[in-house]
């Protein structure tokens, strides 16, 4: 009868559960690395679809810092800040949120046309956002020796 034999099986079984569990830094160098890919994106889309009156959606485009979310490691990325747009009934100035401009610009209103440059940003920079996060992780798998 024919014998069956494994060498190396145990390590292999200890290198997949230290690959399973990613530490924390590692994760979120992996998330910040995909941001930037992103946010580089979104800022290009914007430009190419002319969201622009004053630039200041576009150079407010920004990742926050990483966040636990429901035991998940997040980071957002959106147009951050507020801006002054005109004057209130009491006279006095009107913020708004520059996230609140980027949605008007993205699904627009029944006078002005969507220029979804969120969807085309995040789109655009799938692959790019996937390599970068992969690099970050090649990384701390060869320092594993894996």
């Amino acid at each position: 009868m024919a014998e069956l034999s494994f060498s190396g099986l145990d390590e292999l079984i200890l290198s997949m559960q230290e690959v399973a569990e990613i530490p924390d830094n590692v994760q979120d160098e992996m998330l910040n690395a995909g941001a930037d890919v992103v946010v580089r994106a979104q800022q290009h889309a914007a430009q190419s679809m002319g969201v622009q009156d004053t630039g200041l959606t576009i150079s407010k485009i920004k990742k926050t810092k990483v966040k636990v979310k429901n035991g998940k490691r997040v980071i957002y990325i959106y147009p951050q800040g507020t801006r002054i747009r005109g004057k209130g009934e009491n006279g006095k100035p009107v913020r708004i949120r520059n996230a609140e401009i980027a949605f008007i610009n993205e699904y627009g209103t029944r006078r002005q046309a969507a220029r979804p440059f969120v969807l085309q940003g995040n789109e655009a920079s799938a692959e790019g956002t996937t390599d970068a996060q992969a690099a970050v992780y090649y990384r701390w798998l060869e320092t594993k020796g894996l």
